[in-house]
């Protein structure tokens, strides 16, 4: 095994399985939280989502590339590498849009406008039907992937492609190849904007105004506590970690698109950067969701009274 692809292995596998243990984890944690209390808020019902999104990103990006780096050549079909490269994108898009709702129903709720609860009802009320316009919209902005996914093996026009290793996006021109990159790189910058705005915004809400969001925090009974805060300093933190790591993965995509040249050691650059998203989300979200902490203080608890 060449020592470029032995480390590119190694690397994968170890954010990979840092990144599926900690999202399974943030998903088995609010499973718990949902059974405990029958009923999740939508900051965290947007945050379980995510770290499903996050894991399936593993799942469908990173693992067959390391299968396909130790030896596994011939891993997926036809139909299978159209399935997985067209999953793979649809929830590399979902992370962005919920990261992006997650912000924007963070600024939204903690703006002091909001002084009924009728009207933060209907803002709670709008959150899984734009979950569900969120999947929509990826599966119709990557349908090319169903289309045009195949192994690489039956690959006759290596022209315009997108090459992950494992599976190959063959576009049957130069216009249809443009096109495809620059609206993904359009798609993600548009999220990237509201989710910076609302971010900013927030941090303006907790500067300015902390005596009022105390009275906000008493008013919503489904919150409680300093659980609007606590979810504001999530948001913030994912928001820019967000904006850093993606922000170099579209950089390198634009660019590879507007010189029309992929290379192999840009590409896998461009993959990690998108899987250091994942695997700092469950860190982020373990440290400032008093839930999570407080479930996983008494199960520690626990095994050392036993």
């Amino acid at each position: 095994m060449e020592p470029y692809r032995a480390t590119k292995a190694t690397i994968y596998l170890l954010t990979t399985c840092f990144g599926v243990v900690g999202n399974i984890f943030i998903l088995l944690s609010f499973a718990t939280i949902a059974n405990q209390e029958h009923k999740l808020a939508k900051p965290e019902i947007i945050l379980s989502h995510l770290a499903a999104s996050n894991l399936l990103v593993y799942l469908t990006r990173t693992t067959p590339s390391i299968f396909f780096e130790y030896g596994w050549r011939n891993l997926f079909g036809e139909t299978s590498c159209k399935v997985v490269s067209t999953l793979y994108r649809v929830f590399r898009g979902m992370s962005i849009g919920l990261t992006c709702l997650l912000s924007c129903f963070q600024c939204i709720i903690l703006n002091k406008s909001l002084r009924n609860m009728a009207e933060k009802q209907k803002i709670h009320n709008s959150v899984n039907p734009l979950i569900a316009i969120l999947y929509f919209t990826n599966v119709v902005e990557n349908i090319d992937a169903i289309m045009m996914a195949t192994n690489p093996y039956n690959a006759t026009n290596l022209k315009f492609v997108f090459n992950p290793g494992f599976c190959l996006i063959i576009y049957p021109g130069k216009i249809e190849f443009e096109g495809k990159g620059y609206s993904s790189f359009a798609f993600d910058l548009i999220f990237v904007i509201l989710m910076a705005l609302a971010s900013f915004r927030i941090l303006l809400i907790l500067h300015r105004h902390r005596r009022k969001m105390k009275a906000i925090r008493k008013a919503d009974s489904n919150e409680g506590g300093s659980a609007e805060t606590q979810a504001a300093k999530t948001v913030i933190l994912l928001v820019s970690f967000y904006i850093s790591f993606y922000g170099i993965d579209n950089t390198i995509w634009l660019s590879q698109i507007v010189f029309n040249e992929i290379t192999t050691v840009v590409s896998d650059v461009r993959v990690f950067f998108t899987m250091c998203y994942g695997a700092v989300f469950p860190v982020v979200v373990s440290l400032y969701n008093n839930k999570i902490k407080n479930n996983f203080q008494s199960l520690l608890r626990k095994k050392s009274e036993e």
